[in-house]
């Protein structure tokens, strides 16, 4: 059934949220109430796509639709989708929930009557973080504009509008293991307060423009925690273990540090990107190599090839922190894994060879096949920290486990740099810490969740009756600890979790059968209402599709998306045209190609090309000009690599060449095109004649210090 596209309406339908939080020790349950009121003259159908957690398992949903409360039943999507379709065909109303991707769902409320108000109530229920003795509760509100693929309806894929305001109140509960633990709120001012032995946060005058993070400090030595939960005449049971910690591991490693630059990254993520590149900088050892590579929809790398980390070098680094920006458009990340894992080739076998990919981009599920496999056949592990919600989890995810890693969710709210740092610490280790359960006879455990020291995860069996039981928890070949449960204890929240895990780790052909069971929403499920209304309540017409339009991220000054400058394919304009064949931008000499000149000059450049072309200078025997070259070379470096470098200019190049070479070097650069305005010019010609075997190779402090000048931060 087709229904009506949005002609006009106003601007958001969504009135107000109401957001209540339970935390029990590493368990987080949540409710969120909507409120939508439409104010229009004509019947609405109203589309809301929001983040939830990625491990996020539904609870339930129930609406109230002109006062009256109905709950929502889980069924398979076909069926779902058909029984929302029927009742507003037959002007009935009825709220459909589906899940367009890993944590992301989309909430369709349809046929609500001029004046009319609507309030939609979803809980679920996410497992808190824990690493480095940090835990940390993290619940996406607002989808960042995507600029990666995607493959959503267009009606489902979040839009944005920098006018729109949804307030929002939320209260948040904790209990058990974190009731006493300090406790900070990255995201939002609250207030807070006891409630018996209980923990209350309040948050007040709020807005649906940023995500909640809530960081708590663990306690130390906490002892595993273990529960038994009802399921239906069996049990489940779930083993919280916090990993003990073992110090910092101490291994060289090789590391290269990949840095989305892509538009969607504009504003808080940027700056916290700067900040993640001078914290790995500080982090670094002597014996480690480092490369760092900004990419969008092209690959910029920061150094030439892997540097060890010299203090130089890290000086490098945070001279270099001033050109992470977002100015490269597209998200390609296939291409930056493929520059990454060629950058990591043939290193040191001492070393451990890591790379940390930092995006908030999206690919096709298949588009990082290659990286994956060519990753995990080299040994090389991909940590990824994907920045706010609309990063493509359903494929990072598993990059991340192929690899032997681990993907963490940050958002700009909370430092992005200490999300890298946590998984700098985790690379440092060869491999995760070998811990396993004991479940007793005819337990079907879950595979083991990875754990590096210092992390927290809760380890989860499916057991065939209700009698009490005797768990124990080891480390390698030691028991660590040894656990009574009595009896099994209803626990909906721990028990949808538990079923969301499994349906992770089933098979294609058992997955809709795991889904029913456990009430969950998934690709093969989806919940749906119907408010059956009175025959003369009905809506005659179909309803107007309004879409709910997310607030602008706070602290995302611009998402527009802009294609890099030196990507775009070169348009005749008002300028004077190419000449034939130089039509692209990589047509260019080297040294125009990187300079980051603006079209119109890079047209007057072209035209100059062609003017050369019709009256070419006079051409330099092959000898001279290699003899020019290394003369530049030698000159080149005894400008540039001072400490600190001098002043660059052309005359001070000219003056320092030998003088029976000046005359024609200066022929020589004009012939070549190459300009040399200042140091950065300059430095790129000395890298650009290192690169073609121009002398000898440089030291990596030289390369470093020349990268710094190249970008300009020098």
């Amino acid at each position: 059934m087709t229904r009506r596209h949005p002609s006009s309406h106003s601007r958001s339908l969504l009135a107000h949220s109401r957001l209540e939080v339970t935390i029990d020790d590493l368990m987080a349950s949540h409710e969120l109430r909507h409120r939508f009121r439409n104010e229009g003259t004509g019947p609405v159908e109203i589309v809301y796509t929001f983040p939830v957690p990625l491990d996020a398992a539904f609870l339930g949903m129930e609406a109230t639709i002109a006062g009256e409360t109905r709950v929502a039943r889980v069924q398979p999507r076909r069926s779902a989708r058909e029984a929302f379709d029927d009742a507003i065909a037959e002007g009935d109303s009825a709220v459909l929930l589906e899940r367009l991707e890993p944590g992301l769902l989309c909430v369709d409320l349809g046929n609500l009557k001029p004046g009319e108000d609507g309030e939609i109530v979803l809980r679920f229920a996410a497992s808190l973080a824990a690493a480095g003795g940090v835990s940390r509760f993290s619940l996406p509100l607002v989808h960042r504009p995507r600029y990666g693929r995607s493959r959503l309806d267009e009606l489902a894929t979040p839009a944005h509008d920098f006018a729109v305001e949804h307030p929002l109140d939320a209260t948040i509960r904790v209990a058990g293991l974190l009731a006493a633990a300090p406790v900070q709120c990255a995201s939002h001012a609250v207030r807070f307060e006891r409630d018996g032995d209980a923990l209350r946060l309040t948050l007040g005058h709020a807005a649906l423009d940023r995500d909640l993070v809530l960081n708590f400090d663990l306690p130390k030595d906490a002892p595993a925690a273990l529960r038994l939960v009802e399921d239906e005449g069996g049990a489940i049971g779930l083993l919280e273990v916090i990993a003990p910690a073992q110090g910092t591991a101490q291994d060289p490693m090789d590391l290269c540090l990949v840095l989305d630059g892509s538009g969607s990254m504009s504003g808080d993520a940027i700056a916290q990107s700067r900040a993640a590149l001078a914290a790995v900088a500080e982090a670094l050892h002597e014996d480690d190599r480092v490369q760092v590579l900004r990419f969008g929809s092209s690959v910029v790398p920061l150094f030439r090839r892997p540097l060890r980390a010299t203090a130089r070098v890290r000086e490098a680094m945070h001279a270099l922190e001033k050109t992470i920006d977002s100015d490269l458009g597209g998200t390609e990340i296939e291409l930056a894994l493929e520059t990454a894992l060629d950058g990591l080739k043939g290193g040191d076998r001492k070393r451990a060879p890591a790379i940390i990919l930092v995006t908030d981009g999206a690919v096709h599920p298949h588009a990082l096949d290659a990286a994956r496999a060519r990753a995990a056949g080299a040994g090389v592990r991909i940590f990824v920290v994907a920045v706010g919600s609309s990063a493509g989890t359903d494929v990072l995810a598993p990059l991340a486990e192929a690899t032997g890693a681990t993907l963490e969710r940050a958002v700009p709210a909370e430092p992005i740099d200490a999300a890298v740092l946590r998984q700098l610490r985790r690379a440092r280790f060869g491999e995760p810490m070998e811990l396993w359960v004991e479940w007793g006879r005819n337990a079907r455990p879950l595979p083991p969740p990875r754990l590096y020291p210092g992390d927290a995860a809760t380890f989860v069996a499916f057991l065939p009756d209700a009698a009490p039981r005797r768990v124990s928890l080891w480390i390698g070949k030691t028991e660590a600890a040894n656990l009574f449960g009595e009896g099994p204890v209803p626990d909906p929240s721990r028990r949808a979790w538990a079923g969301q895990q499994a349906y992770a780790h089933a098979g294609a052909a058992e997955r809709e059968a795991i889904a029913l069971r456990y009430g969950l929403i998934a690709e093969e499920t989806s919940a749906v209402l119907v408010r059956v209304r009175e025959a003369g309540e009905r809506t005659e017409d179909l309803p107007e599709i309004v879409p709910v339009a997310h607030m602008l991220p706070h602290g995302m000054l611009d998402y527009s998306l802009s294609m890099p400058r030196f990507l775009r394919k070169i348009a005749p304009t008002s300028y004077p045209p190419p000449a034939p064949g130089v039509l692209f931008e990589m047509d260019l000499p080297t040294h125009l190609r990187k300079s980051g000149v603006d079209d119109e000059v890079l047209y007057s450049k072209l035209g100059y090309l062609v003017e050369e072309s019709m009256n070419p200078p006079r051409e330099l025997p092959p000898d001279r000009i290699e003899a020019i070259r290394a003369e530049l070379r030698r000159v080149l470096e005894a400008l540039l690599l001072l400490a600190p470098p001098a002043a660059f200019t052309l005359e001070r190049l000219l003056a320092a060449i030998d003088p029976s070479l000046r005359e024609d070097a200066e022929a020589w650069l004009e012939l070549a095109d190459i300009e040399l305005h200042e140091a950065a010019d300059a430095a790129r010609l000395l890298l650009d004649l290192v690169g073609e075997g121009v002398g000898a190779a440089l030291s990596d402090e030289q390369e470093a210090a020349l990268s710094a000048l190249e970008f300009g931060a020098g």
